[in-house]
């Protein structure tokens, strides 16, 4: 198979950052409204059988703030084609009903060079200013709505969002109108169910994990023509569970399927308020 440097790593590097985006997706909500907790998730992402991405993610979340922040990077032979590496942070406030974002940054480089995404809020959590470096090249793209982040989040505020609706509902479930600097969508959270995951020498858990569905609608900046791997994913699921008795909830397993292959990620580790659960083994 000849796979072109330019199209083919970008649908694992969306996966890879949808992943670290998800980690810790119900930990936000499981968590008592009066406690704050440090949680840190290590994940190994594979396509078509091949280790192609780690990604690790940390949550702190408080009474009445929250800050979360992912790394991602190319392992393997994704390596050979681009070598990437990138990292997203969102900080702000949250209460019994309302997530308001008061930045959100994510940047990245690759062999082409860097990336940089700069979101600032005002106090009622409205976008005053937003940076996209270098900018976005509209030859080959849609257009951006009109008032494209208007009422949106960022895609890590919508964590804590979907953590709030928790919380409340105790479903995983939710409809967020997402802005993250370059593109607008909107995403949907759909229960999936409570399945058994098999061990595997990939993972440190097995057990019942319960599936959140992610589906969304891209409504502008996206590509015009869409890479064949994005264009044929669907059954975007993360499981989520709690790898031991006395941990949090937190996803274990993220699963996409495509006609080219299966995106799968995998839990290799985690901690909560710096104690560090036991190392994958061999």
């Amino acid at each position: 198979m000849h796979l072109r440097p330019a199209a083919f790593p970008a649908f694992p590097l969306r996966a890879a950052q949808g992943l670290a985006a998800a980690v810790l997706l119900l930990w936000s909500g499981a968590a008592a409204a009066d406690e704050s907790k440090a949680v840190r998730a290590s994940y190994e992402v594979y396509f078509g059988g091949f280790h192609v991405l780690n990604a690790e993610a940390y949550l702190e979340n408080g009474e009445e703030r929250y800050r979360i922040t992912a790394e991602a990077e190319t392992q393997g032979f994704l390596s050979w084609f681009l070598t990437w590496r990138g990292t997203t942070e969102s900080k702000g406030r949250v209460s019994a009903e309302t997530v308001i974002p008061e930045r959100h940054d994510n940047w990245g480089t690759a062999d082409e060079g860097e990336r940089l995404v700069s979101l600032r809020y005002d106090a009622a959590g409205n976008i005053v200013e937003t940076v996209a470096e270098p900018e976005q090249d509209w030859a080959e793209r849609h257009p951006l709505p009109p008032d494209a982040g208007k009422g949106t989040l960022d895609p890590l505020s919508v964590i804590a969002g979907l953590g709030q609706l928790l919380r409340n509902g105790g479903a995983c479930e939710g409809s967020f109108a997402v802005f993250d600097g370059r593109k607008r969508y909107d995403l949907t959270v759909a229960d999936a169910g409570v399945t058994k995951l098999e061990p595997n020498n990939y993972s440190i858990f097995d057990g019942e994990a319960r599936g959140c569905r992610l589906d969304y609608e891209m409504l502008g900046g996206h590509r015009i023509e869409r890479n064949k791997y994005a264009a044929t994913a669907y059954d975007r699921i993360v499981w989520v569970a709690r790898p031991a008795e006395d941990a949090p909830l937190i996803p274990v397993r993220l699963s996409i399927e495509t006609a080219y292959g299966t995106v799968m990620g995998h839990l290799t580790g985690y901690s909560v308020d710096g104690e560090t659960a036991a190392p994958l083994t061999d």
